[in-house]
């Protein structure tokens, strides 16, 4: 009977170290563990998967906005060139009108003074006053002196009224 009992003894103890060995660890806590770290894995891929594709939409966007730059530099570097070429173009136009009242003044100048004031009182004043600015100062005065009063007044306040910028010499 003993010998039954150290038989029984050692398969019990055999089976409770077999039991609790990994090779037959079924516990619930670690098939929980299990399922959660497929379930942690799981979400893992599908955020990496969403950060992929969110990458590679910023990557085509970044391409998209350098593209946009890159026009926006060509379009800008366009309109400098127009700019110059237009202010260049503005240029020479000041340049041939201011060449065309100074031929105008010297016109006037050997006009007859009574015939270049009434000549004179007909134009714009502006127009009028560098007309006067291109002619010498005496014969100038003189036209003035043949302007009605009331002409000669406006041309002589839109002459004080000129910035230095504003006459012929520019």
């Amino acid at each position: 009977m003993k010998k039954r009992l150290w038989t029984i003894a050692i398969l019990a103890i055999g089976s409770i170290l077999l039991l609790q060995s990994p090779l037959f660890s079924f516990t619930s806590d670690e098939q929980f563990t299990s399922v959660e770290e497929r379930r942690i894995l799981a979400a893992i891929k599908e955020r990496d998967e969403r950060l992929s594709a969110r990458e590679e939409q910023l990557q085509g966007r970044e391409l998209e906005l350098k593209t946009l730059e890159d026009e926006v530099d060509k379009k800008i570097a366009a309109m400098q060139r127009l700019r110059t070429e237009l202010n260049e173009l503005l240029d020479q136009r000041d340049a041939k009108e201011n060449a065309r009242i100074e031929e105008l003044s010297m016109i006037y100048e050997r006009m007859n003074p009574q015939q270049a004031a009434l000549l004179i009182s007909e134009l714009e004043t502006g127009m009028a006053v560098n007309l006067l600015l291109g002619i010498k100062k005496k014969t100038a005065g003189q036209i003035m002196e043949r302007l009605n009063a009331e002409t000669a007044i406006k041309l002589s306040k839109a002459y004080t009224d000129l910035s230095v910028d504003d006459t012929l010499g520019n």
